[in-house]
C-alpha cells in the first residue's frame, strides 16, 4: 500500500472513526472500503445516487417541518385546554 495525505472535514473524520470502532476496523480500512465502493460505481450511477440522496434529504426536511408544525399545534391546543379547566 502507498500512503496518501487526505484532508477530512472534522465531522467526516468523527463519523469514519466511529464507524471503524463499531466494526472493529481501523480508520484507514474504513476509508479504503469507502473509496473502493465509490470506484466500483459508474459516474452515471454516482450522479443518480447523488440526485436520490438530495431528493431524500429534501423530503426529510419537509417532513420535519410538518412535524414541527404539528407539535406546535398540539402544544397550542393543550395550552388552551389547560386554561379552560
Amino acid at each position: 500500500m502507498k500512503p496518501a495525505l487526505v484532508h477530512f472535514e472534522p465531522q467526516q473524520k468523527q463519523r469514519l472513526t466511529r464507524r471503524a470502532r463499531q466494526r472493529g476496523k481501523s480508520f484507514s480500512h474504513e476509508v479504503r472500503n469507502a473509496v473502493d465502493l465509490y470506484l466500483e460505481l459508474s459516474p452515471e450511477a454516482v450522479e443518480k445516487l447523488e440526485g436520490l440522496a438530495s431528493a431524500a434529504r429534501q423530503s426529510i426536511e419537509r417532513t420535519i417541518a410538518r412535524l414541527d408544525d404539528a407539535i406546535a399545534t398540539v402544544d397550542r391546543v393543550l395550552k388552551r385546554r389547560g386554561k379552560k379547566r
